[in-house]
């Protein structure tokens, strides 16, 4: 589980809350530019890998992306890009050192910047106790 860090929406694509004990429970949400997995997954990897440690593991749901390689090369360090179909399918999985790890929930790249950026706020309100199933509930309910 990622410690949560102060409530904002960094960068505008990214936003924390605390794991709920929830079934889906997770620890954010992510809007990424593109479903190219290896183009966008730098960046996040630099953010979350400040929180849960190096990480060394991603494990994502090939129905969401395009295909990646089994691993890539940051900063000298090799990632495993593991595809799985995911319980919750608009979920990602990252494995940080000493057994940290985060889970995100993923914001459909194609999503209005409006909707999204609204979404990424409720995620990050500080009372927010989120999981997947209301993340999920928002981006549809939210829908145009």
């Amino acid at each position: 589980m990622v410690p949560t860090p102060p409530s904002r929406v960094a960068d505008h694509r990214l936003a924390f809350c605390s794991r709920s004990a929830q079934r889906g429970g997770v620890d954010g949400a992510w809007w990424p530019a593109t479903t190219d997995l290896t183009g966008v997954l730098p960046d996040l990897l630099s953010v979350v890998g400040s929180m849960i440690g190096e990480v060394r593991r991603v494990v994502y749901d090939p129905r969401v992306w395009l295909p990646a390689p089994s691993r890539m090369i940051r900063r000298g360090v090799s990632v495993a890009l593991d595809p799985y179909a995911m319980v919750i399918r608009e979920s990602i999985y990252l494995v940080g050192t000493h057994t940290r790890d985060a889970v995100l929930y993923v914001i459909p790249a194609t999503c209005d910047q409006r909707l999204a950026m609204s979404v990424l706020t409720a995620v990050s309100a500080p009372e927010a106790d989120m999981n997947a199933h209301l993340i999920r509930d928002l981006v549809g309910q939210q829908a145009p």
